[in-house]
């Protein structure tokens, strides 16, 4: 139901005329003021609530509003592009009606981690004790983004959460607006065992990456921090351009690693919860097969900043806060998709063998090796070597790469610590990749099919895997059905994946459907007869682990969780 495009089209008599039946429908609102400081009682009050007038079952919130700040209308107020997610309007709706300074806060659920960084009211540690009014987000990813947040109405006797969740429960799969429409305000209790920062949460599938505390009064968006909080920022140690991509809670401090997209740099800073005078802190940073840096010493407010490039690389960080210390496992691999680092006394990285400007974007264990494509966006070239984990001696190895439609390469022979690498140019077209160590062998599907225009061997559907997902999306992988080819698909402006299942040579409605699911997240479905192709679903996971997949027929497949960046 378009009401709010009615209600502006219409002559005022009949925009009153409808105004009136609307209430009529969903009983009289009184417009009462700001709820004066209790959060958590004003989000409780909304539990059932739709997005508003604009939603297919439309309500008016509990103060007499039409929708909450931009969720029928855009996260601006007053543009008119229609129902947008809102779980992040429902969070600053409500604290904003509470009398608690919103500056900086936007649609985005991440933003309220970032006004946490910038009031010094985040808290990732598991010595916190949440309270009623504070907000939880949910999955942060680094960089201002985030899965979800929601509102704590109440803190049970048993440690026990309840929170108010803007935005839940849509109908996914048929875009922003159709979900919008179709979801509600939805309590949800987190249990008392799964409270602490960094804890995967089984009643809303997203890890529980932090709490934020309102703050009553600020100015401009980088409002000073409150008094009792530590006044520097992870961002403001490290600089501009930098967003944090990880943290760990030590007892005082909190580590975090940050990282910038324009120059390839790593950082990582250790901040102190509640500087009240100076102890012994560190900040280190180690990069897989390249360089380290630490900053031992005493200090007030924080250790480091240090600064490592490694757009390409693994990473180890940590650091310490008196006689609390923690080292992260390698791991934040830069272009790679979540691929392991290798293990073992190997001394070489996959971007050490392929060389400068390449990012690891698939691997696939053998058990004692592991195979890795990489990929060069300045040149097009892909390429692939196959590392041992334990280099022992000589060991018969290879590294293989075909592209669909042109050239291959191998790289057989005994090696120690690596075969490869071999490399081919492929910026438009599908590859098939693959290795081998001793007796253990694998060759890929073909997949990563550069820009997608190609729907794969052997077709004539007349739609192609881009045409169905929409403009922006790129084929990232591939796998062959009995009939059918089931594509996974990612758009890097928006960081949303897309699957799509397409009939090879379409004749007659046949039984298919395409999946996708975010580790942590959300899911969606697409089964059905259809001729030509099931889908597209869609999911937003810029940098989390989908699990994809679809069916044709009796033919049906789902993948392990990959493309984890």
């Amino acid at each position: 139901m378009k009401l709010r495009r009615l209600i502006r089209r219409t002559a005022s008599a009949v925009a009153m005329a409808v105004l009136l039946g609307l209430t009529a429908v969903l009983g009289a609102q009184s417009a009462s003021a700001a709820a004066g400081g209790d959060a958590g009682s004003l989000a409780a009050a909304n539990i059932g609530k739709s997005a508003g007038t604009c939603a297919n079952s439309p309500t008016y919130n509990s103060l007499g509003g039409s929708e909450f700040d931009g969720s029928c209308t855009g996260s601006d107020g007053g543009n008119t592009y229609g129902p947008e997610y809102w779980c992040a309007d429902f969070a600053r709706w409500v604290w904003r009606n509470s009398g608690f300074y919103t500056g900086g806060l936007t649609a985005g659920a991440g933003s309220f981690y970032v006004y946490g960084e910038n009031n010094g009211t985040l808290h990732t540690s598991s010595s916190y004790s949440p309270k009623a009014g504070d907000a939880v987000v949910w999955s942060y990813e680094g960089g201002g983004s985030a899965h979800h947040v929601s509102i704590i109405t109440a803190v049970n006797s048993d440690g026990s959460l309840v929170t108010a969740n803007g935005d839940w429960n849509g109908n996914g799969g048929h875009g922003e607006a159709a979900f919008a429409t179709s979801s509600s305000v939805v309590k949800i209790t987190v249990p008392a065992g799964e409270t602490t920062p960094g804890t995967y949460v089984s009643a809303t599938h997203y890890t529980l990456s932090a709490y934020v505390s309102p703050v009553a009064s600020g100015t401009g968006n980088n409002p000073p921090p409150v008094n009792s909080g530590n006044p520097y920022s992870p961002n403001s140690v490290c600089g501009s351009g930098y967003g944090v991509i990880d943290s760990h809670g030590l007892t005082g401090a909190t580590i975090y690693l940050l990282y910038n997209n324009s120059n390839g740099n790593n950082c990582v800073v250790t901040l102190a919860t509640t500087p009240t005078s100076a102890h012994s802190m560190n900040a280190t940073l180690a990069v897989q097969g390249g360089s380290s840096a630490s900053n031992p010493g005493t200090y007030t407010y924080y250790a480091g900043p240090v600064t490592e490039s490694a757009p390409s690389s693994c990473v180890e960080w940590g650091g310490s806060y008196g006689s609390s210390s923690w080292t992260s496992g390698w791991s934040h691999c830069g272009g790679g998709a979540g691929a392991p680092a290798p293990s073992g006394n190997n001394i070489y990285t996959p971007t050490q063998v392929c060389g400068s400007g390449y990012g690891v974007i698939d691997s696939h264990d053998l058990g004692s090796a592991t195979v890795y494509l990489l990929y060069n966006g300045s040149s097009g070239d892909n390429c692939v070597t196959t590392l041992a984990h334990n280099a022992s001696g000589a060991v018969s190895m290879n590294a293989t790469l075909a592209v669909q439609g042109g050239s291959s390469a191998s790289n057989p022979g005994s090696y120690t610590y690596y075969a490869g690498p071999v490399i081919e140019h492929a910026p438009d077209q599908c590859v098939q990749w693959g290795g081998s160590y001793g007796g253990t062998s694998w060759t890929s599907s073909w997949s990563h099919c550069g820009s997608g225009t190609s729907t794969g061997p052997g077709t004539s559907n007349p739609y192609t895997s881009t045409q169905v997902c929409g403009a922006g999306y790129s084929v990232i992988d591939s796998h062959l059905l009995s009939g059918a080819t089931v594509y996974l698909l990612y758009n890097g402006s928006s960081g949303d994946n897309c699957v799509t299942t397409l009939a090879n040579s379409p004749g007659s409605a046949v039984s298919m459907n395409a999946t996708l699911a975010v580790q942590g997240g959300g899911s969606a479905s697409n089964p059905g007869s259809f001729t030509d192709y099931a889908g597209p679903v869609r999911e937003y996971a810029p940098s989390s682990c989908v699990e994809w997949g679809g069916s044709y027929g009796s033919s049906s497949w789902t993948s392990g969780w990959s493309h984890c960046a």
